[in-house]
This record gives C-alpha cells, sequence and structure tokens, in this order.
C-alpha cells in the first residue's frame, strides 16, 4: 500500500484498508418489525395531530432504507506521525486526548479515539484482523496516551445500527 501522503501529515507509520463499518443484515423478520413499528409510530403521529412528527419518522424510514441497502465503502487508514488519517478525514494528535484498542466482542478488532470535541468525543476505526494490535498500541503511544474507553450506549447504538 504505497498511496503518497502529503508531507503535512507527516511520515506515515502504519496503514491498513477497512470497510468504514460492519455490513448491516437484517434478517425478513426485523425488517417487518421495523416497518411496523415506523407504520405504527407514524399512525400515531397522525391520530395525535402531529404531522411534524409524522414527517419526521418518514424521513428515518428513508434514510434507514437508503443506507441499509448502501454497502461500506473501503477506507484507507494511516498512522503518521502528526496524527491519523481516516479516509479523507485527519485526526490531529493535538485535539485526541487518549485511545483504546478494543478486543472483547462486540467491539473487537476496533480502535477507539477520545476527541476533544464537544459534539462527537469518541470515533472508532475498524482495525480488522490484518494489522498487528501490538504495533499499533506502539505506534500510538509515541504520541497520545492509552487508556479504557468505556461503551456508551451511543456506541452501543452505533454498533447495533452498523453506523
Amino acid at each position: 500500500m504505497e498511496e503518497h501522503i502529503p508531507s503535512v501529515y507527516g511520515q506515515r507509520l502504519l496503514s491498513w484498508r477497512t470497510m468504514e463499518h460492519d455490513p448491516l443484515e437484517l434478517g425478513p423478520r426485523s425488517r417487518i418489525g421495523v416497518t411496523f413499528f415506523l407504520v405504527a409510530v407514524i399512525a400515531y403521529a397522525l391520530y395525535t395531530n402531529s404531522p411534524l412528527m409524522a414527517i419526521t419518522f418518514i424521513l428515518i424510514g428513508v434514510v434507514g432504507y437508503l443506507l441499509m441497502y448502501r454497502d461500506p465503502e473501503m477506507v484507507t487508514v494511516h498512522v503518521t506521525t502528526r496524527g491519523i488519517i481516516v479516509g479523507k478525514d485527519f485526526y490531529e494528535y493535538d485535539n485526541i486526548e487518549s485511545f483504546h484498542l478494543y478486543g472483547e466482542p462486540p467491539f473487537e478488532h476496533l480502535l477507539s479515539l477520545k476527541t476533544d470535541g464537544t459534539l462527537v468525543q469518541h470515533i472508532h476505526v475498524p482495525i480488522g484482523e490484518t494489522i498487528d494490535q501490538d504495533a499499533l498500541r506502539d505506534a500510538l503511544d509515541q504520541f497520545i496516551p492509552a487508556d479504557i474507553h468505556e461503551p456508551g450506549l451511543v456506541d452501543m447504538l452505533e454498533k447495533m445500527l452498523h453506523i
């Protein structure tokens, strides 16, 4: 993987390609359940004269349907001396407070970056099975501290919804 990285990002230490998230595979029973739930909520919204709520859940259904049939993209991840490049996004070490490498299900083979952002505090990067976790830990330890990131409700929803 000899992709050129501009020098502004620093020297490349590690690189790998991975899917942006796990593919979502819903069975027929799950699809029927979700459809029934959305229809029930939209019917309730119309019954209570809440058109905004009905429109919101119709949009949630449309977006969910479109995301369900969209295959996850392959992204290239580079760990450099100045930060981490994930696809087209660059996360500088100055904005990353700590990292954690998950090894236990359901978060196995996942790098979690805790940032100083107010809206999105944790960024999850799949590392796959091809990258050596010890080499990744050694590379990141040079620039940011390791810390335990306990998965929260948002992390569980992210994993469950494959986003």
